[in-house]
This record gives C-alpha cells, structure tokens and sequence, in this order.
C-alpha cells in the first residue's frame, strides 16, 4: 500500500504540527458532505487511531501501573464514527460487492475445501459466520426490489457509514454477540473472499464447481480474491479500523498473496510486515485472555501461532531477518481442543479441557484433528528462529557449541511428542486421513530439516564438511523416498510432495551425492562414519526418477527439478563408472530433450565437492513453491 511522503523542512526546530480532529460539536453539514477531488488530501485529518497495546517502555506505562491507581488499562483501538467518504471510494465499494451476486457459488467453494481439510486458524465457525452476515446483508428486505448495481452502491454507502465502528470485546462476550458486533463491516467482506480463494489451492481445478455457467476458474478467482482483500484492507486502513478481523484478513490475505504471485515476490513479505505490526497493535504478542471471552483468546492464540508460523517460513525461504521474534513475544500456547469445542457452551468446554494431558496438554484421544496442528507449529517455529539465529548471524563465535546444543533440542522436542504424532515409515495409511498423514510426515522432515540446516550452516561458515550432515541427509532422503513410493503403491496424489521433494529434498540429495564424490577419489581420507554407499545410490537413483512425476513442466520449480535431477545422474554415472558402464542414469524416455540440454549444467563442475554444493545452494535460492501451503492453517 502506497503512503504519500510529505517532506518536511531542513530545520534544526522541528515545526509545530497542526492537527484537527472531527468533533460531535462540528457542524452536520461539514460531516456529512462529499467531499470534492480537492479535498482528496485534507480528508486524511479525520482519521486519528489509537495507539493499541503499549508496552512497559512506552510514554503510557506510568498510566497504567496499577501501583500508580491511576488506569486500569490502555485505550482500545476505537473507530471514527465522523469520517466523510467521497463518492469514488463508495463506487470502488460497490463494484466489489456486485461480485456477491455469485455468493452461492463461494459458498459451495468454501464447502467443498472444508471436507478435504478444516484448517485451524479460523475452522468452520467463524468463516460461517462470515459468509451468513454477508448472505444476510445481501438478501436483506430492504434492497429486495433493487439491482445487483443499485443494491450494491446502497449497500457500499451504509458499510461506510457503519464499518469504522469499534468492535469491543469484553471477558463476558458471547458468541452471539460478537458476531452481531462483526457484522456490517468492509474487513468481513475482504475476509469472505480471501477465504474463498484460498479454498482454490485445496479443491482441485478440475472440479465440476468451477464448470459452471457464469463463474469463474480457478485462477480467475484466486486472483481475484486478492484484489478484493486488498481493496477492503485498503478501506479500513483509511480509517484506522484495527481489530481482530483485520488480523483474520490479513493473515489469509498474505498466504493468499503467497499461493497466487509466490513467496519471491515482495507483496506477500510486504503484507507480513502489516500483519506483525497490527497483531503487536492488538496485543496478540502477550497474554490476553483475561481481557477476551474464551473462544476468543483460544482464536487469538491460534492467530498469534499462525502469523509466527508464517513468519519462519517466509524468513528461511528468502534468508532475511524474521519480523517477529519470540524474544520479544510471550506467544501462549493453544489448548489441543476442536473449533467445535472452542466455540461449545461451557459444559462441553470445561469437559473437553478436562479429558487433557494434565501433564504436557496433549489430548489423550490420539486425535490429529483438534488443537494438534497449531500447537506443533508453534513448538518447530521457536526451534526454527533459533536456527535462524545462528543461520542469518555472522557471528562464529563458540558456533560448533551452540550447533550441537540446538541439535539436542531439538531430537529432545522430537522424543517428547505424543507417539501418535510421529511419523514412522509402516503406519497404515488406510487408517489414517490423508491429509493427516501428509502432515505428520511435514513435521517429521521439519525437525529433520532443521538439523540439515544447523550442520549446514556450520559446514559453510567452518568451511567443513561436518559429518552429522551425511547422516541426517540420508534419513530425510530415505523418508522421503519411502513416502513417495507408499503413495504411489495406494494411488494417493504426489503432487503434494512437492514442497518437500524441493526442499529439504534436493539439499539433502546433493550432500549425499558430493560425500560420493569425495569417497570415489583414490586419495580420500577414510572416515569413521557410516556410510552405506548402496542404499544411498539406490535411494538417489529412486528420487531422481520421482522428480518426472511429482515437479510438472506447469511448475515453476520445474527447471531447478530437472537441473538436480541431471546432477544426481550426472553423479551416479561418474561413481558407478568405475565399476564399468550403469544403467541407473537411463532416462525415462518423457523428457530427453529437456533433460539433455546441456544448459541445465551450465557452470558448474560436478567433480568438485564444494563447486557442487555452491551451484545446488544458488539454484534453492531460487524455488518459488508455494512454501506456506504446508503450514495448512488455512
């Protein structure tokens, strides 16, 4: 979002700001005209939020030290309830809303996505709650008589006048009243369609509810979807509005921006950088329960998880500082229960609070479905910053020590899972959904992957090749490999593994595939290690021909796949040479031309270990899959 920069004077006196702010003594007709164009700029006076949460150090604590018996608390962010609108921006809103005319078609979109998977972030009840106030909106008597453009302008004009509203929670706030206080604002509708488009990455293209009459694709409306997120955030960010919702949007919003355009492009680190300042607005950073009904503060957790969650993945993926840091945060941890049980009377809640692990507050059901998922990304992501920390850092001050103690944090959180959320190589996929699978096997190769880039990290910085990285690499490859072919013996879809086949799996593969190398040269050093050569050239071989059927020509890590693929039968072929000619390095016969283009292998030497390994960091710097849709919180 463009912020129009006023320069300031070259003085050492800063000047005198003059600031006027619309007051109910101003007079009607000052209020409640239109402005015209060139008032475009003064317009903006209206509008002055609230800080939101303010910390110890900030110029409000002495207020608010209860010692003090001066305030109880910090001012909430409050609406404008006076601020005009010109007629541009209410056409602006009513060329959105005449996409609701196709609200049943979201509808069933949103409800097709929500059998394959339910996410945790927000679950059934709230995004309901969203798509019945903009059903009831729409559909209201009051407009029945109108058409879809004059209903929509009509509309557009009284979201203006009663979205800049505060929405004020309270401890002993009801469902029902919180969804009667969300109703009738422009974040609710932003939020309705970003959950929509969202739901395109989930129900397959193909899918007969996009080969309707007069809807749109797939892409048509994930790409639009982002347009109408952005435009609603547009207009509460105009005036001030900050709350929970605004969170929700821009939570999805930014995974949205990452599915659509992919996490290289800047607007999806940009909008993270909106959400990380407006859930440090709200307060979500801390503990805020007591200030929030249940359902409430368990959704605020959720959030808080899923915006750090976000966070780490983007941090690692591009190599850039994360924006928010659990040093500074008191991140609570979810409670493993349902949404439905969240947002259940208090009998059912206190019961299902009481069937929990009083020890670690894991359910005891073995469900995967409850409060699971959030929880475990919260645990992995704290790991993940640390490795960030040492990954990102240019101090190498006492790095193998701090190396090694991250490591042991890590396999100890590992152990301390609940057993039934370990992936192992022969649980039963019949018994278990496959989504759930899936990511029981992501956790597994994260906390893998976390050591690969400790040892990494260290390798590179040290110049060494530390040998706890060969034993790591050829775990995640062999899991890898072993997922890949249970799929493929069930029938299961591949196309999910993407993620992980790209990374860690090409890492993990080119480590294996330089340590080869090295161990083919006549004047290697023997090492200690073990280092069973044939499984890791039979599991290399294997990856190497999954990659045809699992990274697709339409993908845009298509070529980095095909230029690992040649490098890994590039290293075969030279290893099992010695032994005379291979026909491990057989091409499937699908893609020879791609994969005999000599471009792929442009300047690179595949004999030399560190050259190797350069090229295939350079080339991972690169892929643009869709990292966030693993997290799943959508």
């Amino acid at each position: 979002m463009q912020v129009p920069c006023v320069d300031a004077p070259h003085t050492a006196i800063r000047p005198k700001k003059k600031r006027r702010v619309v007051c109910e003594s101003d007079p009607p007709s000052n209020i409640g005209r239109l402005p015209n164009e060139n008032d475009v700029w003064t317009r903006k006076k209206a509008s002055v939020s609230a800080p939101g949460f303010l910390g110890q150090t900030s110029y409000f604590d002495a207020f608010t030290d209860t010692r003090n018996g001066l305030l109880d608390e910090i001012p909430y962010l409050a609406g404008h309830d006076n601020f005009p609108v010109d007629l541009k921006r209410i056409n602006l809103g009513a060329r959105v809303l005449t996409l609701l005319e196709n609200l049943p078609f979201y509808r069933d979109v949103i409800t097709a996505r929500y059998k394959i998977w339910t996410g945790w972030s927000l679950g059934w009840p709230v995004t309901n709650m969203v798509f019945t106030a903009a059903e009831n909106m729409w559909n209201s008597l009051e407009t029945k008589d109108m058409d879809t453009n004059q209903r929509a302008f009509f509309l557009s004009k009284r979201l203006f006048e009663t979205h800049n509203r505060a929405l004020e929670v309270h401890s002993s706030m009801t469902w029902e009243e919180f969804q009667t206080a969300a109703a009738g604002r422009w974040e609710l509708i932003g939020l309705l369609f970003t959950l929509t488009g969202l739901a395109t990455d989930w129900v397959p293209h193909s899918d007969r509810i996009f080969m309707r009459q007069n809807t749109m694709d797939a892409s048509s409306l994930a790409i639009t979807a982002t347009a109408v997120g952005d435009i609603c955030l547009q207009f509460c960010d105009s005036t001030g509005i900050v709350n929970d919702i605004v969170g929700w949007l821009l939570l999805h919003q930014t995974t949205l921006l990452a599915i659509v355009y992919g996490e290289s492009d800047f607007r999806p680190w940009r909008k993270l950088g909106e959400l990380s300042t407006t859930l440090f607005a709200l307060g979500l950073h801390q503990d805020s329960s007591g200030k929030a009904p249940f359902f409430l503060s368990e959704m605020r957790k959720r959030t808080m998880v899923a915006a750090y969650s976000m966070d780490k993945v983007l941090a690692t993926f591009l190599g850039r500082p994360p924006l928010i840091s659990w040093r500074y945060c008191d991140i609570q941890m979810p409670l493993d229960l349902s949404v439905e049980e969240i947002f259940a009377d208090s009998v059912i809640r206190d019961a299902a609070i009481a069937r929990l692990d009083e020890n670690n507050g894991w359910n005891l059901e073995s469900s995967l479905v409850k409060g699971t998922w959030p929880r475990i990304a919260l645990i992995t992501n704290i790991l993940r910053e640390k490795v960030l920390e040492l990954s990102l850092s240019w101090q190498l001050e006492n790095l193998s020590q701090r190396v090694e103690e991250l490591s042991r944090e890590s396999r100890e959180l590992r152990k301390a899972m609940p057993d039934f959320l370990r992936w192992k190589p022969d649980i039963d996929m019949a018994a278990v959904p496959r989504v759930e699978y899936d990511l029981l096997f992501e956790v597994h190769i994260e906390f893998l992957y976390n050591e690969f880039l400790l040892y990494r990290t260290l390798g590179k910085r040290t110049q060494t090749q530390p040998e706890a990285i060969i034993d790591i690499a050829r775990e995640i490859l062999k899991a890898l490999v072993t997922m890949i072919s249970e799929k493929t013996r069930s029938g299961q879809p591949i196309k999910s593994m993407g993620f992980s086949v790209c990374l860690p799996g090409l890492p993990s593969a080119g480590v294996l595939c330089a340590e080869l190398l090295r161990r083919s040269r006549p004047t290697v050093i023997s090492s200690l290690l073990e280092f069973p050569r044939s499984e890791i050239i039979q599991n290399l071989t294997l990856f190497a021909a999954y990659l045809d059927g699992i990274i697709k020509p339409h993908n845009p890590n298509y070529r980095v796949a095909q230029q690992g693929q040649k490098a890994i039968r590039h290293v075969l072929d030279q290893v099992l040479s010695i032994d005379g000619p291979s026909s491990i390095v057989e091409d499937s016969g699908t893609n020879d031309k791609f994969i005999d283009d000599a471009s792929l292998r442009d300047g690179v030497n595949f004999d030399d270990h560190d050259l190797f390994l350069g090229w295939l960091d350079g080339n991972m710097q690169h892929m643009s899959d869709s990292w966030l849709s693993w997290v799943n919180f959508t």
